[in-house]
């Protein structure tokens, strides 16, 4: 996987940068440059032996920033500009305070690398760390939102069949527990879909069924050259989609079981408040209603919209008109006595 490009110029200038080759040797020399103009600035007040207290800046931000090799470099660059630019050559070496000095700043200079080495290491491996727990708890959660999702369309589904077969219940009593049964299933499943962060969600319904048609022709299903959308870039809330999903991919399964394969024109469109969903299927011979309809009704009834199917020897349409706005879910009719 790629890493994303940064995007603040302090940031692009740091990769471009690191990008050239041995970087860190360069940077820890230029450190070592500063340091040097440094010291021949203050030459006139500091003592012989003292040279190297300018240079302690350049190997320290050298190992906090690229690590201990280019430290160790400008440790060397430091030492030899020390003994080449002082008033004679290598003169200090003569000088016993002066070899103290450069003991000191040698060993001193080695413990800082080690040190701020160790440290950059710790927090390179933490930082890889962190990196890998993160990545994991973001797969984590991908995966529960994907499950959750998945529970979340079942869910309405059944509410929806529940519904329908309240709808057509004889039996009263047996109504009244369906229609409960409705009800609370799908008030779970708003709940649910609430808790994973999409209920407010919408969905670009153009889109959302090219996917869909994409996905089943990879299976076998109905050419999706042969599907055709509409451009009204109308958006629908993510529990619409669904029931609209629902809803043409039971007649794209449909139609690929005809001989001569059909043409499918798909169009949602907005008109005030309400949205209609219209299908065409033309082009060949005995094209075919969806085949579960109780699907169909029942997804229709969960959006409180109005189907109407027209055949004709050329073709089949449908037309779905619903309400823009999510329906409440099916009133609650507590029944008189328990069951138990």
């Amino acid at each position: 996987m790629t890493a994303p490009l940064p995007t603040s110029p302090l940031a692009r200038l740091t990769h471009r940068l690191r990008a050239v080759p041995g970087a860190p040797y360069w940077g820890a020399a230029a450190l070592t440059l500063c340091s040097l103009g440094l010291r021949l600035l203050f030459a006139p007040i500091l003592a012989n032996g003292y040279g190297f207290l300018l240079f302690y800046p350049a190997v320290i931000l050298a190992a906090y920033w690229w690590g201990g090799r280019p430290a160790l470099l400008a440790t060397a660059l430091s030492t030899v500009m020390v003994c080449a630019f002082g008033p004679t050559p290598f003169s200090f070496l003569e000088d016993d305070r002066a070899l103290l000095s450069l003991t000191f700043y040698l060993i001193s200079s080695i413990l800082l690398v080690h040190v701020l080495s160790s440290i950059r290491a710790r927090f390179s491996d933490l930082a890889r760390s962190h990196a890998r727990v993160e990545a994991l708890a973001t797969g984590q959660a991908e995966l529960f939102r994907e499950h959750a999702q998945r529970t979340t369309d079942h869910l309405q589904l059944i509410s929806a069949i529940l519904q329908m077969r309240a709808y057509g219940e004889e039996d009263p009593m047996a109504a009244r527990v369906l229609n409960n049964a409705a009800s609370r299933t799908l008030l779970i499943s708003r709940t649910h879909r609430e808790f994973t962060g999409d209920d407010g969600r919408t969905v670009e319904f153009e889109a959302f069924g090219r996917r869909l048609a994409d996905a089943v022709a990879e299976r076998g299903g109905l050419d999706p050259a042969r599907v055709t959308f509409g451009d009204a870039g109308v958006v629908v809330p993510i529990e619409q989609a669904t029931a609209l999903g629902l809803i043409l991919l039971e007649y794209l399964t449909t139609l690929q079981v005809c001989e001569q394969p059909p043409r499918l024109l798909v169009l949602l469109d907005a008109r005030d408040g309400d949205r209609v969903l219209t299908m065409i299927a033309s082009g060949a011979a005995n094209i075919p209603a969806p085949r579960d309809m109780a699907l169909v009704e029942a997804m229709t009834e969960q959006m409180g919209g109005t189907l109407k199917i027209s055949r004709n020897p050329k073709g089949c349409d449908l037309r779905l008109s619903f309400p823009a706005a999510l329906q409440p879910p099916p009133r609650w009719e507590p029944l008189n006595f328990s069951l138990h």
